[in-house]
């Protein structure tokens, strides 16, 4: 095993928000370690949607960009690796262990894993994810305007957002249960509600042509938006670090993205289930500027 060096900050996880920081430490001269397993959370995506100056940009490619901006930056280490256990040592404050044997060492830790998605176990679903299937109206809505489009389940609020993007929408139940005052709200809306369970998913490629039911129903569909609730993709990681969560599951920090945990801060979808590229820039930038004040702070 190898002990590595203590950089002032180092980062877990290289996707948006992590890049993101890495960037505005880099810039402010912090020695950043970044440590990415090069898995982002929204690679299955067709494109990045509503991200000014990417808009439609696919995630490879917008990652391979933000790959070559920081390695610019002398200040800037990336170790393609996973952390696979984080320890409190006292100064310095934090080791991680690597799964390829190496240790690093820092005072400032900043979690950026992202968050994996509970799909629904539906056949052909997975292989149309972050295609015909999405979760997120203001990340795919536009790309599949004014096309037929199905959604699973409740609650009703949510399809009453999705009708924003086309006026051929069918709420498939899905064993959800809909009140009285939910149908009518979404009968007046012109939306179809289907009382059935859907089993499968069928189309060429990643589109979908049809769904089918149990009772074997075919619904006509071009698209379908399903919940997909966050879980965290290390769990062992944030347990060890006792780290405070929010009802929805997510890391609770503030609006610099600091935990609840001294030396600890943490951005992107680990600490929001409203995930979205923007808003993990954001936060990676916001976390970083804090990050930089600390190391002030410090000297």
């Amino acid at each position: 095993m190898n002990e590595q060096r203590n950089p002032d900050v180092v980062i877990v996880g290289g996707g948006a928000a992590g890049s993101s920081a890495a960037l505005v430490l880099g810039r402010a001269r912090a020695d950043v370690t970044l440590i990415d397993a090069g898995r982002p959370s929204n690679s299955p995506s067709t494109g990045i949607g509503g991200l000014l100056g990417n808009d439609g940009t696919e995630p490879a490619d917008f990652y391979r960009r933000a790959t070559e901006e920081l390695a610019a930056y002398p200040t800037i280490t990336r170790r393609r690796a996973t952390v696979e256990a984080i320890h409190s040592e006292g100064s310095p404050r934090w080791r991680l262990e690597l799964d390829d044997g190496d240790t690093v060492l820092t005072d400032r830790l900043l979690l950026a894993t992202g968050m994996a998605y509970t799909l629904p176990s539906i056949d052909g679903l997975e292989e149309r994810w972050g295609a015909s299937v999405f979760h997120c109206p203001f990340c795919h809505g536009w790309e599949h305007r004014d096309q037929p489009l199905g959604m699973l389940g409740g609650p009703a609020e949510r399809a009453l957002l999705l009708r924003r993007w086309t006026n051929d929408l069918t709420l498939i139940t899905h064993g959800t249960d809909l009140t009285d005052e939910e149908v009518e709200r979404l009968e007046a809306r012109g939306i179809r509600i289907v009382d059935g369970e859907v089993v499968s998913l069928d189309g060429p490629g990643r589109d979908i042509a049809y769904v089918t039911l149990a009772d074997d129903t075919r619904l006509p569909l071009r698209g379908l938006m399903v919940a997909a609730p966050h879980r965290f993709r290390q769990p062992q990681l944030f347990s060890s670090l006792d780290l405070a969560i929010t009802p929805s599951g997510h890391i609770r920090v503030d609006e610099v993205g600091a935990t609840s945990v001294a030396g600890v801060w943490a951005v992107g979808d680990l600490t929001s289930p409203m995930a979205s590229v923007a808003r993990a820039i954001a936060a990676g930038s916001t976390a970083a500027a804090a990050i930089t004040h600390d190391l002030v702070a410090a000297s």
